[in-house]
């Protein structure tokens, strides 16, 4: 299914970059006794999984932001709303730049190593990794937005009661439905041994890299 959604569409020149930036990093540590095992899925699985488990993932707020009974005390304002969706869009792009900040801590390279950009078709900015990484660097990195623009608020729209943050924390859970996607595939996968995970190039996932016999 990859390959042909991959076949249907023109890969840009930052995805020929890295394709190719990719397949040396590839030759390498297969050359150094790693087998390459993909850990990807299709567009149209991501777009559905990733928004359920990102609901699935943002319950636990609700919920306790209604056990608490906080609804009660706080009115929605029209300013709230008015702050409410430039900050959303805002989020969009420090979304991109906590997964570069949480990968740079582990990477050789430091800002050489994260690269950002936009597909355009989509207007979704992106940020990937162009080392490889150990599975808790690889899982840092990943939910540092989830945690930081999602379950902080979060957890403040609890204890203040506020409802607009409440929303802004489950929107930005939801938003981060894919990484939180890509977590379960690599905790799934269940790898042993001396084990890179790197971010695909082209395909939603990354492919993992293992030495089983260390």
């Amino acid at each position: 299914m990859e390959d042909q959604e991959k076949q249907e569409r023109k890969l840009s020149k930052a995805e020929i970059e890295r394709t190719e930036r990719f397949a040396k990093l590839s030759s390498e540590l297969e050359g150094q006794g790693y087998e390459k095992r993909n850990l990807t899925v299709s567009t149209a699985a991501a777009n559905i999984a990733g928004i359920g488990l990102g609901f699935l993932f943002a319950l636990p707020v609700i919920a306790v932001y209604f056990i608490l009974g906080k609804w009660n005390g706080y009115e929605p304002t029209a300013a709230g709303f008015l702050i409410a969706a430039p900050s959303f869009i805002l989020s969009i792009v420090v979304h991109e730049l906590l997964h570069g900040s949480g990968w740079i801590l582990f990477t050789k390279g430091k800002f050489k190593s994260i690269a950002f950009g936009v597909v355009w078709e989509a207007l979704m900015p992106y940020c990937t990794c162009k080392e490889a990484l150990r599975k808790s660097q690889y899982i840092f990195g990943l939910l540092l937005p989830c945690i930081v623009l999602g379950y902080i608020p979060g957890m403040i729209a609890c204890i203040s009661g506020n409802g607009i943050l409440l929303g802004y924390s489950v929107l930005m859970i939801v938003s981060a439905g894919g990484d939180l996607m890509v977590m379960l595939l690599i905790l799934k996968s269940k790898l042993k041994g001396d084990v890179l995970f790197v971010d695909h190039p082209t395909e939603i996932g990354l492919a993992a890299f293992v030495k089983e016999n260390v």
